[in-house]
Parts: C-alpha cells; structure tokens; sequence
C-alpha cells in the first residue's frame, strides 16, 4: 500500500469514528488484580436511543454458571452476575474494559477509572481471560479476546451490588458517561456501568505512523 493509499485509510476511519461517544478517562492504580492504564480518550459503547449504532451493543444478564473471575478477593456474600453484551457497530475492538458506576459494587476489579473533569471514580476491570482476572467467559465467534463485529461476549460480574432504588440490574448500559459523569447529559438513563474501548480514530493515526516510518526507513 503506498503513502497515499494510508493517507486515504486513515481518513476514512478517522471520518467513521467521528461521530463516536468520546471521553476523557484517567486511572487511579488499585493493587488489585490486573494492571493496566487508560489515560486520554475513550469511545463509550451503550444501549440505544442514547447511544447511535456506531456506538451499539445489545445486553442482557444470563444465568451464571460457576466462574469466578477473582478467587483470591471472592467472599461469597453476594451473588455473582453474568452479562451478556452483543457488538452491532460494525467494528472490532481489540481492547475492552467495564467501569461501574459509583452505585455499583464488585469485587473483581483492577483499577479505578474516572472521567474527567469529574473526581469520582469506579471500580473497572478489563472484559477477557487473562491474568489473575478472568471475567471473559464465552466468545461466540473466536476466542481471542478480540469483540468482533456480531459477536457476543458474556462475562461475570463477580459480587455484584446496586445501590440505586430501585436496583439497577448488570446489564443497562445505557446512560453516557463513565463513574461520576453517567447520566450528567440531557439524555439521562440509569445504567449500572459503562463499556468502554480505547478511541479508534487514535489507534488508526499511530498505526498509519508506524507504517510510513517504515517506508522511510526502507528507501
């Protein structure tokens, strides 16, 4: 593929991901379980109508079966929660991460996320299988810790809690915005957590970079 050709790429998922439901995060690290940082801007995925179809993932609780994603933090005082998340953008993301509101409770987290410019944050954890936190429990098109176009992921919510009255189920996805800013739009719904991946357009750019150094280097 020649400069141009990457130019025009990059150009085209820049355009498809404009109008993407964008958000400042920063990670406040928890010796938990897992570490990771997302820090900058995050595209959030939720429930229609507040969320468009380049931005829509259907959802629902499924029975749990017997996983437990933290047996070192498990304490068998609250039931385990199993979430059920079908991808309808059209798009693949490779990273995935849940963030509870701050009325939700868990125990199978591994950092604390919020959104700027809002000072509190929730308990988050990355959506796979691997490392000491496992809440990825079925794929239905590769297990490969990748949320494909169509696929549908289902994952445990380990303890899960909701102090909203009434309580808020696993499942709703469907305010905009993450811990504190959920539901501070015009659109406000409640939901019990947000789905967010790292911003696509961002990706895409250092990508294109990391190719053109390449052709540099090789004439």
């Amino acid at each position: 593929m020649d400069k141009a050709a990457l130019i025009v790429a990059a150009l085209a998922l820049v355009a498809s991901a404009a109008v993407a439901e964008e958000v400042s995060v920063y990670t406040v690290p928890d010796d938990v379980q897992d570490d990771w940082v997302l820090d900058g801007t995050v595209e959030e995925l939720g429930n229609q109508p507040n969320f468009p179809t380049e931005e829509w993932i259907g959802s629902d609780e499924v029975s749990w079966g017997d996983h437990i994603p933290c047996p070192s933090e498990y304490q068998a005082q609250l039931p385990n929660r199993q979430v059920l998340i079908t991808n309808r953008t059209g798009r693949d993301f490779p990273h995935v991460y849940y963030v509870a509101d701050p009325q939700t409770g868990l125990t199978n987290w591994d950092e604390m996320v919020g959104q700027r410019p809002y000072l509190i944050t929730g308990k988050a954890f990355k959506i796979d299988n691997l490392g000491e936190n496992t809440p990825l429990v079925y794929e239905s098109i590769a297990y490969d810790n990748v949320f494909q176009a169509g696929e549908t992921w289902e994952f445990v919510i380990q303890e899960y809690s909701n102090a909203t009255v009434p309580p808020v189920g696993p499942a709703a996805f469907g305010s905009v915005g993450i811990a504190n800013g959920s539901g501070i739009g015009p659109a406000v719904t409640l939901s019990s957590g947000s789905i967010i991946t790292p911003e696509p357009t961002t990706m895409s750019l250092l990508l294109v970079a990391g190719l053109l150094a390449v052709r540099r280097r090789r004439r």
